[in-house]
Formats: C-alpha cells, sequence, structure tokens
C-alpha cells in the first residue's frame, strides 16, 4: 500500500511536471524513470504533447522504453487509441515493442495502428504484433489475420504491402515446441 509520504513525493512530482521550470520537469522525469511509477504516465503524456522542447521529449520516451511494470501495457494502449494523443502515437507505439511488455491482450489496438495509424506508427504496430503472437492462441491469430485482410480493400495503398506482409508473418507463425525447449535444457545439463 502506498505511504503517505509517496503520495505526497508523488503529488510534488506531478506539479513539477506541470511546471514550467525546464531543469525541475528534466530531473523530475530522470527520478521518476528511475523509480518507475507508472500512476504519471498520463503527466507524461501530456509533456510530450505540451512540449517543443526535444531533450525533454526524448526524456520521456527513454522513460517509456524502459517500462518494466506490466499494468503500464493497458495505460500504453488507452493512450495509443486515445485521438487526444493521435499525435504522439507513433513514439507510444515504438515504446511499446522497445520495452518489452506483454501485449498480447492489447493486440487489436496495435491491428487498429497498421490499419488506420500513420504509416511510421503502423511500422511500429507491425513490430509489437509481431513480438505478441506467441501470446494469442492459434484461433486468435486466425481473427486477427482474417481482420487485417479484410481491412485491405480500404486501407491507403502504401500501407498494402504493410498489412499484406503481417498477415503472412501471423499466418505462418510456429509456436516453439515445448519439446525443443527441453531438449535444449537436457543439452545444457549435459555440458553442465
Amino acid at each position: 500500500m502506498d505511504s503517505p509520504d509517496s503520495n505526497i513525493k508523488l503529488k510534488q512530482q506531478i506539479e513539477i511536471l506541470r511546471s514550467t521550470n525546464r531543469r525541475a520537469i528534466l530531473e523530475t522525469i530522470r527520478e521518476l524513470r528511475s523509480e518507475g511509477d507508472i500512476s504519471v504516465l498520463p503527466e507524461l503524456f501530456n509533456l510530450m504533447l505540451d512540449q517543443e522542447d526535444l531533450e525533454m521529449f526524448y526524456e520521456v520516451c527513454a522513460f517509456l522504453n524502459d517500462l518494466k511494470e506490466k499494468e503500464a501495457a493497458e495505460i500504453l494502449a488507452e493512450a495509443i487509441k486515445n485521438p487526444e494523443y493521435r499525435e504522439i502515437q507513433t513514439p507510444l507505439v515504438a515504446a511499446c515493442w522497445q520495452n518489452g511488455l506483454s501485449y498480447g491482450k492489447q493486440i487489436t489496438t496495435f491491428a487498429d495502428v497498421v490499419v488506420k495509424g500513420d504509416y511510421a506508427a503502423a511500422i511500429e504496430a507491425f513490430t509489437v504484433i509481431e513480438a505478441a503472437l506467441g501470446e494469442l492462441e492459434q484461433i486468435e491469430r486466425s481473427r486477427l489475420a482474417r481482420s487485417l485482410k479484410s481491412s485491405l480493400p480500404d486501407v491507403e495503398i502504401q500501407k498494402k504491402p504493410l498489412i499484406t506482409e503481417l498477415v503472412d508473418v501471423i499466418e505462418s507463425y510456429q509456436p516453439p515446441d515445448p519439446g525443443d525447449q527441453q531438449h535444449d535444457h537436457d543439452h545444457d545439463h549435459a555440458n553442465a
């Protein structure tokens, strides 16, 4: 449970993030990055929108790229769907594949980005989907491939090859054989 002191500190950090003190904002972002408190993510998204300061923008991106709390995946996916954050959608999606969190439960969000997002965001979303395929059951992968195929007539021409390639990746995905892992495990013990 959060202590009163940590709540006070968090409120102070949020006040600083909302301030105009550039140095204090950068220090707070770095502090949050080392502490990993995901409750400030919406504040950081807003900071990305409001800032023309590239150093600050990249500090927030670095924070997002380093996230390791699995609850952050849902917060990021919600932000990606939020039209208010449309102009920062590409770096938000890029953070998803860079932080390595599990996004299988949010796969439709990334499929929507591939179909409806701009090209740069679509490429990033392709990578997230590709990384999450192992989290999906075969029926979910089939449903995803069908959904993407059905979107082809309506997508801009530039993205058709990207979506076609993604469908091929999904349809050709082969889950790792558990027997192979056991074999590798036995091999490791034999060499120990």
